[in-house]
């Protein structure tokens, strides 16, 4: 999947008061900007519904080391297709609601996964690369 930044910023008149008010309870950023460049096409590595709202993980540099979620409100989604090597995962989150996402594998089926990928641990580290190029091409 892949998705086109459309809106970078929580200031833009195309949000609607209630997206806004949705988006500040899960995001803060100086200026309410984000880094997003606007018209960049970006691999989605995963999806994660929040509110009932998808959230895309997105990488926003070439060199970061692990993707981060960013609500799809700011993006158009540019190629549909789901990734061949994502699965649903289902859960309870750590706050008591439930958690839909569809992800890689280790992801879904390693409690911390996500949580080890962003403290570096380079097991981690080397599974997110393998799916990264995998999805990349796809």
């Amino acid at each position: 999947m892949k998705a086109t930044c459309v809106l970078n910023n929580l200031n833009n008149s195309a949000l609607t008061p209630e997206t806004v008010a949705r988006l500040k309870r899960c995001i803060s950023f100086p200026d309410d900007e984000l880094d997003l460049v606007i018209g960049k096409e970006y691999v989605v590595y995963g999806v994660e519904f929040r509110d009932n709202c998808p959230w895309f993980f997105i990488c926003i540099d070439e060199q970061d080391g692990y993707p981060i979620p960013l609500a799809a409100d700011f993006f158009e989604i540019t190629d549909k297709r789901l990734s061949a090597h994502w699965q649903l995962n289902f859960k309870e989150a750590n706050n008591g609601k439930n958690q839909a996402q569809l992800v890689f594998f280790e992801w879904a089926t390693v409690e911390v996964f996500y949580e080890n990928l962003i403290s570096g641990d380079d097991q981690a580290e080397a599974v997110f690369e393998k799916y990264r190029k995998l999805m990349d091409i796809e």
